[in-house]
């Protein structure tokens, strides 16, 4: 599957063998898939209850008539974790009820599951609102993993060692809009690309992925192999979204095998303890376990698959060649090059072009590696776009990107790189008078 746009589902049970397609990378949206469940409320509900107990009744009564995309008007951004964190603490004990709700109806005959114990709740603020608070975000990400209170880039699931015939159900309880989506490289899907501590390696280049518009109670279905991130959020409204992970048989382990995904027959009553022991009558389990023991007894080594020593050290297969001068046949309009260590240049149209600072000021993302979209230059681990005309982003607390002048000569491109762009402005304005 490449470059496939999301097939929609309007009626539970309108499309035969769902499972099995997710499975083979086909990406769906469910509209409106929680009211036909009758689910939706209950996990608001839930969702309030968790911010009563962290944040107050009238907190919560604000949320409930304003929306959860206003959320961040009414809770302090340091108070975030917390609100976060007592949501985990209701919904996650209501997990298997609901998945017995959903999984039966949206993947008919799809037989026995097994679920991540605990859902995934995911609070995004807009940027503006968060970036002073990126330390204390940092250290929460450390608790819950990336991607829960602030955008996590490109990966795998495997990668940061989920299984991987996981089967995510992403769920916007609150309004999710491009600018502060999930994003799925389909384009991508199956490519082999290096990784380090569970992310794309910075400088591999990716296809424009697919975001979402969703309204509440609208659900994305797609594979835990497919490469997928977040948008940085750089809208006005916050993005509230509660994902679960499922596999029909086995979960599959290609590295660490620490996960707890429950046996959905087990995981209700008085077995409810030995839940979680079918996961582990694999053989990768006991490979795991003699891992640990080897690691253990030489202190060398590291667990998790995140880790993977030979995926952190090959670096970019494609990394961005710098060439100060670009022949314009080697040059299609909407991509980007790199012309040094610091700097990158889009090709707009035919005869435009735009170079900047090749480092995305939010995270380091390299430039080089993006692509345009509608004229704006675009960083491919948050899809962050910048201005051509100013360098600006729409996300006011980051820098603007610095620009460089350009010229065409003899059918290349030349960037000068060491010289503000604003050097030369003032230059040809001198001239002109």
């Amino acid at each position: 599957m490449t470059g496939q746009s999301p097939i929609e589902i309007r009626h539970i049970g309108e499309v035969r063998d769902l499972a099995k397609r997710i499975l083979d990378g086909e990406v769906f949206v469910l509209r409106q898939g929680l009211q036909q469940l009758g689910l939706f409320e209950p996990l608001v509900d839930g969702t309030l209850e968790g911010i009563k107990a962290a944040a107050g009744e009238d907190v919560s009564e604000k949320v409930r008539h304003g929306g959860f995309d206003r959320i961040h008007e009414w809770v302090n951004p340091l108070d975030l974790p917390k609100v976060t964190d007592a949501v985990y603490g209701v919904l996650t004990p209501r997990a298997l009820g609901h998945l017995r709700t959903l999984v039966p109806r949206v993947f008919p005959g799809a037989g026995t599951f097994y679920y991540e114990q605990a859902p995934n709740v995911r609070f995004h603020i807009p940027y503006d609102h968060a970036a002073r608070y990126r330390r204390e975000f940092d250290k929460f990400a450390e608790k819950r993993g990336q991607g829960k209170i602030a955008a996590h880039g490109p990966h795998r699931d495997q990668w940061v060692d989920c299984p991987s015939n996981a089967i995510n159900i992403w769920i916007a309880i609150g309004p999710v809009q491009q600018g502060n989506s999930l994003t799925v490289f389909t384009e991508d899907y199956g490519k082999p690309f290096a990784f380090k501590d569970g992310y794309i390696l910075n400088g591999e280049r990716l296809h424009k992925p697919l975001s979402f518009d969703l309204a509440p109670g609208d659900a994305v279905l797609f594979l835990s192999s497919h490469l997928h991130g977040s948008e940085v959020n750089r809208t006005d409204r916050t993005r509230y979204v509660v994902s679960y992970r499922v596999t029909f048989g086995k979960p599959h382990y290609p590295h660490g095998h620490y996960h707890h995904y429950l046996h959905s027959g087990l995981a209700n009553g008085p077995l409810r303890p030995l839940a979680h022991v079918p996961q582990n009558l694999q053989a990768s389990f006991f490979r795991y376990q003699v891992q640990r023991v080897r690691i253990k007894l030489t202190g060398r080594g590291k667990m998790s698959g995140a880790d993977d020593a030979t995926a952190a050290t090959t670096g970019p297969r494609n990394p961005p060649v710098p060439q100060a001068s670009i022949p314009l046949s080697d040059f299609p309009v909407g991509t980007v090059r790199a012309v040094s260590k610091t700097a990158c240049v889009a090709r707009i149209s035919s005869d435009q072009f735009a170079a900047f600072s090749r480092y995305c000021p939010h995270s380091g993302g390299d430039l080089a590696a993006g692509w345009m979209d509608n004229g704006k230059l675009v960083c491919p681990l948050h899809s962050l776009p910048f201005d051509c005309t100013t360098g600006a982003s729409p996300c006011t607390s980051l820098k603007p990107l610095r620009q460089f002048p350009w010229h065409v000569q003899d059918g290349k491109v030349h960037v000068e790189a060491g010289r503000p762009a604003e050097v030369e402005v003032a230059a040809l304005a001198s001239a002109g008078e």
